[in-house]
């Protein structure tokens, strides 16, 4: 579906607006946002995360793991969610207002890469499983 950019900065604003009253701790204010971003696009990842970071701030450790699930569903390359998830779902989880992303920063690719070569030909990559998580959810 094509939309102008009129309604695509209408979403960002939307987007941002939450974001400013999830910080400033007004949770009914970003839904009202939110569910405003909602309507422009009900498959949002940036949406959903933000509906769990609103559980996650509300002590609700559940339905802010079904809110990241869900982003997560939307859009598997949606980095934030997925940060948000593992973090939530660590075995050592304790809410911590700095470690939640709420998708307002730029990526940053990450500089360490493990690849597995043969001959001197890149056949795969190495994964970093962290060991020691258990699911909350």
């Amino acid at each position: 579906m094509l939309t102008n950019s009129n309604e695509e900065s209408s979403f960002q604003n939307n987007i941002k607006e939450a974001i400013n009253e999830i910080k400033s701790n007004k949770y009914d204010l970003a839904h009202m946002y939110l569910y405003a971003a909602m309507i422009q696009n009900d498959h949002s990842a940036e949406v959903y995360n933000l509906l769990g970071v609103i559980s996650e701030y509300k002590g609700d450790a559940a339905m802010a793991c079904k809110y990241y699930r869900a982003s997560y569903v939307f859009d598997p390359t949606y980095k934030p969610a997925d940060r948000n998830l593992k973090k939530l779902t660590s075995f050592f989880y304790i809410f911590n207002e700095k470690n939640i992303d709420y998708g307002d920063n730029m990526e940053k690719e990450n500089q360490t890469s493990y690849f597995n070569s043969y001959k001197g030909v890149r056949v795969g990559h190495f994964k970093n499983n962290e060991t020691g998580t258990k699911s909350r959810c």
